[in-house]
């Protein structure tokens, strides 16, 4: 029964050792022709990077379910920061579409007449980034208010007019850009016959404030997220390289260097990389079509022509790109680690 078990044994490792000779053999095959090397190298260097791209890429054909969960991983990784980004472009347009035109009303002291109201604003007009002002005398107002609200019975039953002075301040476009809007609200509020100062576009320049913030956030969750592509598809090479040690020991007895033995490695990285990143992509845009009628219709309620934007050409190749190159460079650490231990130097 032990000499049984003994013969299986062998077997299986002779199994082992043979199956990892005919992948060196085939991994090999760019080395082979000695004299076909040294007359075409540059050829020969391409026949073996060639060889190692699709071979890598077969070998994840060849085993869809495994790398499935992997694939998945990654394509999470790295769609969720770029969903990120996606959602602050669109939040950047739609508070730049909001942000014009940007007036600042002044409502002025009660007991101040005309006269004073319009020293006001002849004072006001020489301020920086003042584009022009429009003086709402206390009956204009009332007028207005009538016209907009259901209070017309109420407000003839008044003796006086409550309604003060107003001034509208339309501010420039520059100055709305550039963030100083708030600081000249501030110097318009501090002067003696403003009462109050209501500034219409106040909220989107905190908002503008907060999608600052969140864009910092972003880059960190997404430098983050990064790290988590380069580890996982590190330790998934370290595996693949576990896994086929006796391969890797007879290319070395016959004399692959360690560039050569790297190379399917770095391969495989890549294929992770570009192919996550494809998958990422698809999300991205799976997503959008899926928001894109309900954020159109619920913009169109309020009177916009906004409409959510995906990624540009230049975006997406950035994606594939930055994919591709988390790929490589993990496969790469994970490579160059292995090699360099004690155990497999030799």
């Amino acid at each position: 029964m032990a000499k049984a078990k003994q013969k299986q044994k062998g077997k299986i490792a002779q199994a082992a050792t043979a199956d990892a000779e005919s992948s060196a053999a085939k991994a090999l095959e760019p080395m082979r022709s000695g004299e076909w090397l040294v007359a075409n190298p540059k050829r020969a260097w391409l026949r073996s990077h060639a060889y190692s791209l699709f071979s890598s890429l077969g070998r994840l054909i060849r085993t869809p379910l495994t790398q499935l969960m992997t694939f998945g991983v990654l394509a999470l990784a790295l769609a969720l920061p770029t969903m990120g980004h996606l959602a602050l472009k669109n939040l950047k347009t739609l508070s730049q579409a909001a942000a014009q035109p940007g007036d600042v009303s002044l409502f002025l002291r009660q007991e101040l007449d005309a006269s004073q109201a319009d020293a006001l604003r002849l004072r006001v007009q020489q301020f920086d980034g003042v584009r022009q002002i429009s003086v709402k005398s206390p009956d204009q107002a009332l007028a207005e208010f009538r016209e907009l609200t259901s209070f017309s019975d109420a407000l003839s039953a008044l003796e006086d007019n409550p309604l003060p002075f107003v001034l509208v301040v339309e501010l420039q476009r520059d100055v709305l850009r550039s963030g100083r809007a708030l600081a000249l609200v501030e110097l318009l509020r501090s002067q003696p016959e403003v009462e109050i100062a209501q500034f219409d576009q106040e909220w989107l320049m905190r908002l503008k404030a907060l999608l600052a913030l969140a864009e910092r956030a972003i880059w960190v969750f997404g430098a983050l997220l990064s790290l988590t592509v380069l580890l996982v598809v590190g330790n998934t090479i370290r595996l693949e390289l576990a896994s086929r040690a006796d391969e890797i020991q007879v290319m070395k007895l016959v004399g692959a260097d360690a560039a050569f033995v790297r190379r399917p490695f770095l391969y495989s990285g890549f294929w992770f990389g570009l192919l996550s990143a494809i998958l990422a992509l698809a999300l991205v845009s799976c997503v959008v079509f899926f928001l894109g009628p309900a954020v159109t219709e619920l913009a169109q309620s309020y009177g916009s022509e906004f409409r959510l934007q995906n990624l540009s050409l230049l975006e997406s190749l950035l994606l594939l790109g930055f994919g591709t190159a988390l790929g490589w460079v993990g496969a790469l650490i994970a490579a160059v680690s292995h090699m360099a231990a004690p155990e497999n130097a030799q």
